[in-house]
């Protein structure tokens, strides 16, 4: 009998005596879940600058508003690592450059663009987890890079800008993971200039947004 023979018959042998056999099913599930965050601000997210009169406004130039701070809180359940957005919901209504990465529009007037604001955060007031020695970072390509923000003295948060978000680090070059940021944010407001304006009726400042957690 040749080697390739006797295999043949190793192997017919074998396969005789294995008995047969039951099975269970194996489902293997779960859910991996960042810690839910929640944003909130102290005075409840409104900023009312109250009745501005036409002669506080310039006739040819914006006229600049700065509202007081309210305190930024995100609050999360478990350490988390996110970024931070604002979307417009007054989207075209800036009076400004047209596609500014930072600029909210304050609605409209007899079709006239009342205004634009920026959502200032204080670069100084940040504090993650008790740790006020946090970096402020920025990307432009939904975070596969990030640079330092360059402006010393605060952020300003982007305006819904594809691939553009703010991200906050403590002893790191990207956003880390925390369960509390807390930062100071105010509301710089430009008029449109009087002369773009028709103050035959009360003009209704109406700029609104949403902030916006995304996880990473």
């Amino acid at each position: 009998m040749s080697i390739k023979q006797w295999s043949v018959l190793v192997a017919a042998l074998s396969t005789s005596s294995v008995a047969l056999a039951t099975t269970t099913d194996i489902v293997v599930t779960g859910v991996i879940k960042p810690g839910a965050c929640t944003p909130s601000l102290s005075g409840g997210g409104v900023f009312d600058f109250g009745v501005i009169s036409p002669e506080q406004l310039s006739l040819s130039n914006r006229t600049q508003f700065r509202s007081p701070p309210q305190q930024l809180s995100v609050n999360c359940d478990a350490p988390t690592r996110f970024v931070l957005r604002a979307v417009d919901n007054r989207a075209g209504t800036a009076n400004w450059t047209e596609g500014s990465a930072i600029a909210f529009g304050l609605g409209l007037h007899d079709g006239q663009r009342i205004g634009t604001y920026f959502l200032q955060t204080i670069g100084n007031s940040y504090v993650v987890d008790g740790n006020s020695s946090v970096r402020r970072l920025i990307t432009a390509d939904n975070g596969l890079t990030w640079q330092p923000d360059s402006n010393g003295s605060f952020s300003h948060l982007y305006n819904g800008t594809e691939g553009r978000f703010h991200g906050f680090a403590v002893g790191a070059d990207v956003p880390t993971a925390m369960r509390q940021l807390s930062a100071d944010l105010r509301i710089d407001m430009r008029v449109a200039p009087l002369a773009e304006l028709s103050v035959a009726d009360d003009i209704t400042i109406d700029g609104a947004s949403t902030l916006e957690v995304t996880y990473l």
